[in-house]
């Protein structure tokens, strides 16, 4: 599903127009990423949870040539299926 296929379908099921409903999922975006930015999970009733996790620092060998590289510690965001997304998705 695309972007726009997904407008097009909220926005008939909803009964918005494709303006109302492409501002709506800008806005949930926008406030998705700004909780995740702060540091805070996300978490959608019977869809799954959003939440940022650190990863440290380290050192990884390069297989092909053996050399030794450093990689900066990052925050990385996970996302965990409710079950019963998983059993949807599943059947």
């Amino acid at each position: 599903m695309t972007h726009k296929d997904l407008i097009q379908s909220v926005s008939q099921k909803a009964a918005l127009t494709k303006q109302a409903t492409e501002q709506l999922l800008q806005q949930t975006v926008q406030i998705i990423t700004d909780a995740l930015n702060e540091g805070g999970d996300v978490k959608i009733q019977h869809f799954g949870s959003l939440e940022v996790r650190p990863h440290q620092a380290r050192t990884v060998t390069n297989p092909r040539n053996g050399k030794k590289t450093h990689v900066p510690a990052k925050d990385v965001w996970t996302f965990k299926a409710n079950p019963r997304l998983k059993d949807a998705v599943n059947k």
